[in-house]
This record gives C-alpha cells, sequence and structure tokens, in this order.
C-alpha cells in the first residue's frame, strides 16, 4: 500500500470519527446556541374581548358610582428587546396599553404601564442585577419591582408537562401555571396548556397598581345604603389565565386572561364594586404571528438537536467503513504477487499419473 494511500485512508477514517463526536455532542455543544433569546425582539401583540369598566369620571359626579358593562376592550403589548450588559444577557421592555370605544368612537386608554427587565438570553430567567423596573401607569415615575420566579416572556425551551414557576405581571406575584392534561393544535403546532389563578389579592402590595387602593366615600356612592356614612373599601384583583405554550421553543402561542379589579370589604365580599372585569384573549393575528415564529425556532431546534446529529451519524458510519474497506482492500493488493511468486510456473511435460515427466522419444 502507498504512502498516499494510507494517509486517504486515514484521513476518511478521522473524518468518521470526527462527524460521530459531533453527533454526539452536538444536542449539548449547541443547546445554548439554539434555544438562545434574540437581542432583536420586536413584537406586538394584541388581546381583545370584551368587560365591565368603572367610569371614574362618575366618582366626583352626583349620585352612585356608575359601570360601564360588556364594552369592547383592547389591550396592546409591545415588547422590544437589545443587547444587555453582557452577551448572555438582554434588556426586554415591556409597554401596554389598554383600550375602551371613547364617545366618538375613538380609543380611549384605561390602563398602561412599561416594565424593564435583565433577562438571561440561554435560561429565560430576570437577573437581579439591574433589578426589574417597573411603571404604571407608562407615564409615572419608575420604581423597582419584586424579584422574579420563573421565565420571563416565554416557558422554559423543552417546555415541560408539569407544573412550572411563573409570576403575575399584574399583581407582581409569583405563582404556579399548573399543567392541563389536554390536546389542542395551533396552525399545525401541538402546544401544552398551563392554567394559573390569582384569588382576591390585595393591591396594596403590588407595586404594579397606578390608582388609590384604598378608597373612602360616602355610602350612598357606593350603592352600598342611601346615607352619607363614609365606606372604606379595598381594591382587589383576581385573574385567572390559560396558556398555550409550543413547547419545543417555549413560545407562548394563546392566552385567555379574565382579570376582574373591585373594591370591597373583603376578597369575598358579595357587594364589591367593580372597577374592571372582562374575558380577553389574543387576536387572530397576534396567534398567526406567533405561531410562525415558534413554527421557525421549532424548526431550527429540531436541525440542530435531531436532523444534523443524525445526517452526521450516518455519515461517520459510512465514512469509517469505507475506510475500512479500502485499507482491506489495500492489504490484499499488497499480499496478491507475493502469494502468485510461490506457485510453480512454466509448462511441465508428460501426462504421468505419478507426477514424473516421461521422457521424449525423438524418431519414432
Amino acid at each position: 500500500m502507498t504512502l498516499a494511500r494510507r494517509i486517504l485512508i486515514s484521513a476518511i477514517a478521522v473524518a468518521g470519527i470526527v462527524l460521530l463526536a459531533f453527533a454526539a455532542l452536538a444536542p449539548t455543544v449547541l443547546r445554548d446556541f439554539a434555544v438562545r433569546m434574540p437581542t432583536d425582539i420586536d413584537k406586538q401583540n394584541s388581546l381583545a374581548g370584551t368587560g365591565d369598566l368603572l367610569d371614574r369620571t362618575s366618582i366626583y359626579d352626583s349620585g352612585p358610582i356608575r359601570i360601564d358593562t360588556a364594552l369592547p376592550l383592547r389591550i396592546t403589548a409591545g415588547t422590544v428587546s437589545e443587547p444587555g450588559p453582557s452577551g448572555d444577557e438582554i434588556v426586554i421592555r415591556n409597554k401596554s396599553l389598554g383600550t375602551k370605544p371613547g364617545p366618538d368612537g375613538s380609543a380611549v386608554e384605561f390602563s398602561s404601564g412599561t416594565e424593564s427587565v435583565t433577562v438571561d438570553r440561554a435560561d429565560r430567567v430576570v437577573v437581579s442585577t439591574p433589578e426589574p423596573m417597573l411603571q404604571s401607569p407608562a407615564t409615572a415615575q419608575a420604581k423597582p419591582a419584586p424579584t422574579r420566579v420563573g421565565t420571563y416572556f416565554t416557558f422554559p425551551a423543552n417546555t415541560p408537562r408539569a407544573d412550572v414557576p411563573y409570576f403575575d405581571t399584574a399583581t407582581q406575584t409569583p405563582v404556579t401555571a399548573r399543567y392541563v392534561p389536554d390536546e389542542r393544535t395551533i396552525d399545525g403546532l401541538e402546544t401544552v396548556h398551563f392554567h394559573f389563578e390569582v384569588i382576591g389579592h390585595d393591591m396594596a402590595e403590588s407595586p404594579a397598581v397606578g390608582q388609590p387602593t384604598r378608597l373612602t366615600l360616602p355610602a350612598s356612592k357606593w350603592g352600598l345604603a342611601d346615607d352619607d356614612e363614609p365606606v372604606t373599601l379595598k381594591l382587589y384583583y383576581t385573574m385567572v389565565q390559560d396558556i398555550w405554550v409550543e413547547p419545543v421553543t417555549g413560545s407562548v402561542l394563546d392566552t385567555v386572561l379574565r382579570p376582574r379589579s373591585y373594591f370591597a370589604g373583603s376578597p369575598d365580599d358579595p357587594q364589591a364594586v367593580v372597577v374592571y372585569t372582562g374575558e380577553l384573549r389574543f387576536t387572530p393575528e397576534t396567534v398567526a404571528s406567533l405561531a410562525q415564529t415558534a413554527g421557525d425556532g421549532r424548526d431550527m431546534i429540531r436541525l440542530i438537536f435531531v436532523q444534523l446529529p443524525i445526517a452526521a451519524g450516518i455519515s461517520g458510519v459510512l465514512l469509517i467503513a469505507l475506510a475500512v474497506l479500502l485499507a482491506v482492500r489495500g492489504r490484499r493488493r499488497a499480499a496478491g504477487p507475493a502469494s502468485r511468486a510461490e506457485v510453480p510456473v512454466g509448462p511441465v511435460l508428460g501426462d504421468g499419473r505419478d507426477g514424473r515427466a516421461e521422457p521424449v522419444v525423438s524418431g519414432a
């Protein structure tokens, strides 16, 4: 076997081994790259539905407080990101705006807020430094937000079918998003369903509130009695939310919110005065956009975690097999001439059965 042939076989074998090693290590080595949050997020999600709202102007008018019912409501959340203090972090800013129709049909704000957090790009957890900042309403002065639990903006990549820690941004409290074992497909993507509830939370404890959490008005104003005896009620908040997540990427594809904000003497007061209640969910356009992004991300992750390792593994096995085949054939060729040299050649005279040649008789 020539030196050039030996070098070629060695190179093929090494390439095969490298491909097998890549197939084994790629899911681990490339994991962070595959699931890292991008630094250029620019999304706008919208929720729409109907609800009841306290007419705030009625607090200052004569007569009892008025509640506007069955209003079409819309919440728009714009989310952008930029590189964080280090390459492993990003800063996410989320601004939300809730609107209702005004007397002339134009959109009138009923709520707003801005939040700024720094997130680890790999595990998607909010880091403690710099601390999260919150503005409620969006024009208010920013103030520190509580320590976060769970991931932010998305669920973990490879979302488990199990309860996961979550954070309710309305009350700024940690909750448990409980896994709901049902099946739903959104635009061809299988989803995992989660559900959480925050019931009767005293909003005096939350920095997210942008209105008084204790309000004293005459009983007649509250609609509780006919007299003008002062009555102080507390602001409470309940949130029931369902979330559907694409599990490979951890992307939220759809959600349904059932908020209820109310003034009452206690969390379960039957005479509670509604401030805000309703049911809203992502608009079809938002769901379609989120599904498209999640589908692209899922395909990229599957390429890195499944398709590339399989292709590399098969190619590695084939290259090693080819190297072995070339080596065996090369050895056989090298051994061929030596074997033939040992076999007698030339004419054998006679046909004696004992193997001896018969004499040649001339002139017969």
